[in-house]
């Protein structure tokens, strides 16, 4: 008997084109938007995995106790920071999507580090005002500088791949501290404080949970380079907001490239607000945390997600595994 596949989020038809693409006939699929009102309950409770966008978004609160069959909490999304850990269903095995955003979010990466190392932002700005200064800002070569990458998962892993065609050095940052990737030095955050001080680009790819919230402040940003890049993609509070501001204000040559802030409304957090004006500086880059998309992102998120489910349900080695202890006080 196949599994159930029950895909939360709202799927048009090309996104289920890609789902079906993505399970290949190891599950049966059903789309909760599909079902009647009265019907809900007995899609839900039936399923042994689901296919979720944002789950509390789609899936409401007094619905969890139906979940009792659940196998696999497998997400498109790839951070899963905004779950409710404390009242979902504890038997599931619960999966990100890794890598299924990278690509696009890889490309987005390196435009902000071009963008930043050319200077691109103040001379833009200049030219708007009608001064042609040709010869400010002392603009970067990548060629020979240092990336290191704070989470090479697939966001981390891509970036690299690029960065390395501009002949930048990789140093690498894991969980395990091993890879088969081609990097220049391979280790855990634990050894942080040991390479940043050579680190020309610090690239945070890294999921926020209890032990990385804050991982980069005041100490660790002293540790570099004064005329160091900064890049954020993955969530906003793995810097300390405040200890970033300050730096960046105390040190011009140091530069920010960010996708994502601290307030933001993403997730249903409210609208975009600053505590501190990063983006009066003219060392900071910044972007609408819009760096996973592109054409045909949702879909093939979604193939990748539903990829990885279907391994899950074969029994096959499957990706992107999330220790729901690492979420929780």
């Amino acid at each position: 008997m196949k599994k159930s596949l029950v895909v939360t989020c709202s799927a048009p038809a090309a996104v289920r084109a890609a789902v079906e693409e993505g399970v290949a006939g190891n599950a049966d699929i059903f789309y909760l938007e599909d079902a009647a009102p009265e019907k809900r309950a007995e899609v839900l409770s039936s399923a042994h995995g689901l296919l979720s966008f944002f789950f509390n978004k789609e899936i409401r609160e007094e619905e969890y106790p139906l979940l009792e069959n659940l196998e696999l909490f497998q997400a498109i999304s790839t951070g899963l920071d905004y779950l409710p850990f404390d009242k979902m269903p504890e038997k599931p095995v619960l999966a990100c999507n890794a890598g299924g955003w990278a690509p696009q979010i890889a490309e987005h990466t390196m435009a902000l580090l071009l963008a930043l190392a050319r200077r691109i932002v103040p001379l833009h700005n200049d030219l708007m005002k009608g001064v042609f200064n040709r010869n400010g800002y002392s603009p970067m070569s990548l060629r020979g500088k240092i990336l290191t990458v704070a989470g090479y998962g697939g966001i981390g892993r891509m970036t690299a791949d690029l960065a390395r065609g501009f002949g930048m050095k990789i140093r690498a940052l894991n969980t395990s501290g091993k890879t088969d990737g081609d990097v220049d030095f391979m280790g855990t955050l634990k050894d942080l404080e040991t390479v940043l001080p050579d680190t020309d680009v610090l690239l945070i790819s890294l999921p926020l949970n209890r032990h990385t919230r804050g991982v980069i402040g005041k100490k660790e940003l002293s540790l570099m380079k004064k005329n160091a890049i900064l890049l954020n993609v993955a969530r906003a509070p793995l810097v300390v907001e405040e200890d970033l501001y300050l730096h960046l204000k105390e040190n011009p040559d140091f530069q920010a490239g960010l996708d994502v802030w601290w307030k933001e409304p993403t997730w249903g957090g409210g609208d975009f607000a600053l505590d501190f004006p990063f983006l009066e500086l003219p060392n900071v880059a910044g972007s609408p945390h819009n760096s996973n998309r592109c054409e045909g992102d949702m879909e093939m998120a979604a193939r990748a997600a539903a990829e990885n489910a279907a391994a899950f349900f074969k029994g096959e080695k499957f990706g992107g595994l999330i220790r729901r202890e690492d979420y929780m006080e």
